[in-house]
């Protein structure tokens, strides 16, 4: 009977329920290892239900609403996506016609310990670490058994993927600054000290050993749902840890095998709006349905402007900054997802306004993690930041051709050549969550002047300044003894 309950129990949404203090070791409603483990031994046949159950509810909670478990909840928590929206608003790229939901990141006014923002980030990724902790300490690592080791090698990712975010969140760049603060790294949940903030280094050590360990347990597993990291997708998060690391060798071979045997999609399917996981050029993603939609409270409610929720009702339209817009050649299927000046194509729209994303009607648009032609332009990157224009020019030619049969190999070479493949990088992935951690890494400001940003928001934040980082919550500082106040990020 006890067996029973808790598979039923782990059925459930059990993601959405809430730690009081979400490192704790024993949070009310959530599963221990010790009772899986109780499970497990009663009947160990149930062990690949269990834990599939339990993957499956962390890629839910990815896109849930109020993840943070306010109780009059927030219609800008809806899981990834909400955190990704937030960056690219600090940044220069997207803007937000008037202030509304989000209107506090768009004025990159969202980062102080006490505030909403940063206690929802650092929330979400560390309760799903929990999780994959969870299931990591409950599966013998040297099973043989097939399903076992995919769940494994899922659960490692996702766990690497999460301390990525949380590195990119709270500290500056990692290069230049590996001995600089990072995030506490949990293994485990039966260790129940707080942990200090060790180094950027550190962090860093667990991303690369989290998604090295997945890229082997995944090895010719071939998944049913895109929701899941495969190899691939490991191979595509470990080139972004690598890319931040400067690490451009290594780098440009994750995501060279990354992308082998993934497509590009079609000049059609790039102005389909950006909602289907099954697009072939999709590596990851949410894929939400009628059960699982959060309707107001989520992505397409916000970023689609054609959609009747905030951005397309209430008319808090996401745009493209016209800087970036102006440098779309007009032969670019990339120009036609923003409506272009003395446009008529959606007369209630302004200009510059973000059609690339829309939702197919009735709430359930799918959510993109990851593409492959994020993987084209880091190898691109990684090549050109080696010296090696050639390889680097062929490597954004396969993509850019793709999107403007007007294009033509690049003649640029060094730092030219590195501005054409950083132009091309926020073009192509607009809107996707990587505006921000890009100048930081690039060491670039944000710069909002001479475009079409608001008077409120037009302003310049240098490289490296304190406000491209959050700091750490306030209930984390309460609650960790071992993080003083002297390691609160400016």
């Amino acid at each position: 009977m006890k067996v029973r309950i808790l598979i039923f129990a782990m059925s459930l949404l059990f993601m959405t329920s809430c730690k009081k203090n979400f490192l704790d070791q024993k949070p009310d409603g959530i599963i221990l290892e010790s009772q899986l483990r109780e499970a497990l031994d009663a009947a160990p046949q149930l062990g690949p239900i269990i834990f599939n159950g339990q993957v499956s509810g962390i890629y839910t909670y990815m896109y849930s609403y109020n993840t943070a478990q306010r109780a009059a909840g927030r219609h800008d928590d809806f899981g990834y996506l909400s955190i990704k929206l937030a960056t690219d608003l600090n940044a220069e790229d997207m803007v937000q016609v008037t202030h509304h939901w989000f209107g506090f990141d768009y004025l990159a006014d969202d980062r102080s310990a006490t505030f909403a923002r940063v206690f929802t980030n650092w929330n979400f990724f560390y309760k799903v670490i929990y999780n994959c902790n969870l299931i990591i300490g409950s599966i013998n690592e040297t099973t043989t058994d097939p399903v076992l080791k995919a769940i494994l090698g899922q659960s490692y990712a996702v766990r690497g993927w999460c301390y990525l975010n949380l590195a990119e969140l709270f500290q500056q760049t990692y290069k230049g600054n590996e001995s600089a603060p990072g995030v506490p790294i949990y293994t485990t949940i039966s260790d129940l000290t707080s942990k200090p903030r060790g180094t950027m280094t550190d962090t860093y050590n667990q991303i690369v050993d989290d998604l090295t360990a997945a890229i082997a347990y995944l090895a010719g597993w071939t998944r049913v749902s895109k929701e899941s990291p495969n190899q691939a997708t490991a191979r595509g998060l470990l080139a972004r840890a690598y890319l931040n690391m400067e690490r451009w060798s290594d780098a440009a071979s994750q995501a060279n095998q990354a992308r082998q045997g993934i497509p590009l999609m079609s000049a059609a399917q790039y102005t389909s709006g950006f909602s289907d996981i099954n697009n072939t050029e999709w590596m990851w993603g949410g894929d939400l349905n009628s059960n699982t939609t959060t309707i107001f409270a989520s992505w397409f409610s916000h970023i689609d402007n054609t959609n009747p929720g905030y951005a397309g009702a209430l008319g808090v339209y996401k745009s493209i900054s016209k800087r970036l817009f102006d440098q779309i050649s007009p032969t670019d299927v990339r120009r036609t997802v923003f409506k272009a000046p003395g446009s008529t194509a959606y007369p209630a729209l302004p200009t510059y306004a973000n059609i690339k994303f829309r939702d197919p009607g009735g709430w359930v648009g799918d959510y993109v993690y990851m593409r492959v032609a994020e993987m084209h332009l880091i190898e691109a990157e990684a090549l050109a930041a080696q010296g090696q224009d050639g390889p680097a020019r062929q490597a954004l030619f396969n993509l850019v051709s793709a999107r403007d049969p007007s294009y033509v190999l690049s003649s640029n070479s060094g730092a030219n050549l590195m501005n054409e493949i950083r132009t091309h990088r926020r073009i192509e992935l607009w809107g996707e969550g990587f505006n921000l951690n890009d100048l930081k890494r690039w060491k670039l400001p944000v710069d909002r002047t001479g475009s079409n940003h608001r008077v409120d928001a037009t302003f310049v934040i240098p490289a490296g300044d304190p406000r491209l980082v959050y700091q750490i919550p306030q209930a984390e500082l309460d609650a960790n003894v071992n993080i003083p106040a002297s390691q609160q990020n400016p």
